[in-house]
């Protein structure tokens, strides 16, 4: 796994190479396919593959969730192609691109899992403060929503954005329920840590920068987030809620994975015990 590290690193940091050299293609969407910039991501490959070489676990961890906090516009990739009424632009070369980062993201996290050790602990209460906060997260954003009016969204009331807004609610109440929950434990694994560790540190990095963003405009004097027709208030409370409410997906992630290990291992025990 080692080796397929330094191979992803090398190949992807050529990529980002040639893409601050000045040969990246024009992207769809606003700003960079990922959310640093090129030469960041080159110094982020070259960090990648000197992480190999240790057992620490917890960097590797942490370079993964980077990886994919970078690649936070994957979720716009995602919702475009899976509903693309809702009128999201589309672009294969940037989601193929956003799609390398988290293969390397994957390939950290498999790395890491192999150089765990069992006796790592995450206590429960920290999960549960973590969906708690991703549910709180998705509540907020809904109030804000419900007072500027549902009716103030930039898309028609066709298909694609009922779809959407069941999705949403469902990623801010089932999902963070399920992964602090026992019952959450009868689900295959990947089925709630995909969309858990994915969701969540895409939405914190994604609206996270966009946080930063209105934070520097107030401080510069602009309006925090262009004059788009809605109140200043309304963008303030929505992104803060989409940091708080990725966030607690993150952690109640963690925790659920930290937690179906150890299920796992006891059950593996009992049978090594039992034979």
């Amino acid at each position: 796994m080692r080796r397929a590290v330094v191979v992803w690193a090398t190949a992807y940091g050529f990529l980002r190479i040639w893409y601050a050299t000045g040969h990246a293609p024009t992207w769809k969407l606003p700003g960079n396919d990922l959310l640093i910039p090129n030469w960041a991501a080159v110094g982020a490959c070259l960090l990648t593959a000197l992480a190999v070489f240790t057992t620490r676990p917890r960097l590797l961890w942490a370079l993964a969730a980077g990886w994919i906090a970078a690649a936070g516009f994957v979720l716009l990739d995602l919702v475009a192609m899976v509903l693309p009424g809702l009128g999201i632009p589309f672009d294969v070369l940037g989601m193929l691109s956003r799609l390398g980062a988290v293969t390397g993201a994957l390939l950290l996290g498999f790395l890491a899992r192999a150089h765990q050790s069992r006796a790592q602990s995450w206590p429960r209460w920290i999960s549960i403060a973590g969906g708690w906060a991703a549910f709180a997260g998705c509540l907020t954003r809904l109030g804000a929503q419900a007072v500027v009016g549902f009716d103030q969204t930039p898309y028609g009331g066709n298909l694609s954005i009922l779809l959407f807004e069941s999705g949403f609610v469902l990623v801010g109440t089932v999902l963070p329920f399920l992964l602090v929950h026992p019952i959450g434990h009868r689900f295959p694994r990947w089925l709630l840590l995909l969309p858990g560790y994915t969701l969540g540190a895409g939405m914190t990095a994604y609206f996270g920068v966009g946080l930063v963003q209105m934070i520097v405009n107030a401080i510069l004097g602009r309006l925090a987030y262009g004059d788009v027709g809605l109140p200043e208030g309304f963008f303030w409370v929505a992104v803060s809620a989409y940091v708080v409410w990725g966030a607690g997906l993150t952690v109640a992630a963690r925790g659920y994975q930290l937690g179906a290990r150890e299920t796992t291992d006891s059950v593996c025990d009992l049978r090594t015990t039992q034979r």
